[in-house]
């Protein structure tokens, strides 16, 4: 079974809005997102912030599991790891809510990475993009958990121990080869820039 979380529970201050519930095209970000994880995994996760439960249920409907980070202002790594210990998955894939021009085949190909290994993460500019990664679920649950549990919330101080492939540039463009998948929206003309990337003609 995999299993897909898409992470909603940024603050989203440069918006000046909840992020994902900004539409584009006509659609809340997180639709969108959600969408293309529906086109290939077994179930999704929606991580939101405290609180914010009933707004993204109004928005996403039944489908989705939605579940709130249990504490404030730890960031995407309390998301993955509150969203890892609902999600029945062994495998999981992830993605932020603000990057609508996710290409289902790259994130396949990070699936289809992962072999043994405990996670597959891209490799884009020589930097890790550890929110559009697959991870083994169980055990990256733990070293999560253990990660926060020290004090530090940097998602890539809990791979120490975790055996990692990483997925190059290369192979990502091969799919996406603009790897627009990897482009969050976190300002309004970034928002305006995406209306116009999406207008017909």
């Amino acid at each position: 079974m995999l299993s897909a979380v898409v992470l909603s529970g940024g603050s989203g201050t440069r918006m000046g809005a909840e992020k994902g519930l900004l539409r584009l095209g006509g659609r809340p970000l997180v639709s969108i997102v959600v969408g293309t994880m529906w086109s290939l995994a077994d179930e999704v996760v929606v991580a939101v912030a405290p609180g914010m439960s009933s707004e993204y249920r109004a928005t996403l409907g039944s489908r989705p599991s939605i579940v709130e980070d249990r504490a404030s202002g730890i960031g995407p790594l309390e998301g993955l790891a509150a969203s890892f210990a609902v999600a029945r998955g062994d495998i999981v894939v992830t993605s932020p809510c603000d990057t609508p021009f996710l290409s289902r085949e790259l994130i396949q190909l990070i699936a289809g990475s992962i072999g043994d290994a405990d996670m597959a993460v891209p490799r884009v500019g020589g930097l890790l993009e550890p929110l559009h990664a697959a991870y083994r679920r169980e055990r990256c649950l733990r070293a999560f958990e253990e990660t926060m549990a020290r004090g530090e919330r940097k998602i890539v101080t809990a791979f120490s121990g975790l055996d990692a492939v990483m997925v190059d540039e290369e192979l990502l463009r091969a799919v996406d080869p603009e790897l627009r998948s990897f482009w969050n929206l976190n300002t309004r003309n970034d928002l305006a820039r995406a209306e116009r990337m999406t207008e017909p003609g």
